[in-house]
């Protein structure tokens, strides 16, 4: 299973990078017709956040993507994943927000998280990071 991190939501809307746009959208649609893909509910909020803060986007239209995502597998957060995120950032020094996607998809049985926020390829406790955009 593959969990799908935020920046692939993001680069779906931003319209300044088309080729990082196509392949987020690309990834996405195989996500909703593929129940192989999983998210978070942080993953929902930070792409809320970003979208609505640095795209300028509206909440409408930010609301009308999230239903779009909503056809995904959505994990709800668990308290557990914070303390096992902190021993995620201290054992391999990475940013607390990264080690709290990656709790939640080592949690949720996922064996690889498409991200470019962590080292393409670095196993993460048994979840592979894959840089999509590289």
């Amino acid at each position: 299973m593959t969990f799908i991190d935020s920046n692939v939501f993001v680069y779906s809307v931003d319209k300044r990078n088309t080729e990082k746009r196509r392949i987020a959208r690309e990834i996405i649609a195989a996500a909703i017709d593929n129940h192989d893909f999983t998210i978070s509910q942080q993953v929902l909020n930070e792409f809320a956040n970003v979208s609505l803060k640095k795209l300028s986007m509206t909440v409408g239209d930010v609301r009308e993507c999230i239903a779009e995502f909503l056809n995904i597998d959505v994990v709800e957060q668990r308290l557990d994943w914070t303390c096992k995120a902190l021993d995620i950032k201290e054992k391999y020094g990475i940013q607390f927000y990264d080690a709290l996607l990656i709790a939640a998809a080592s949690t949720s049985g996922c064996n690889e998280i498409m991200t470019e926020d962590l080292a393409d390829g670095q196993v993460y406790c048994g979840v592979t990071a894959v840089n999509p955009f590289k």
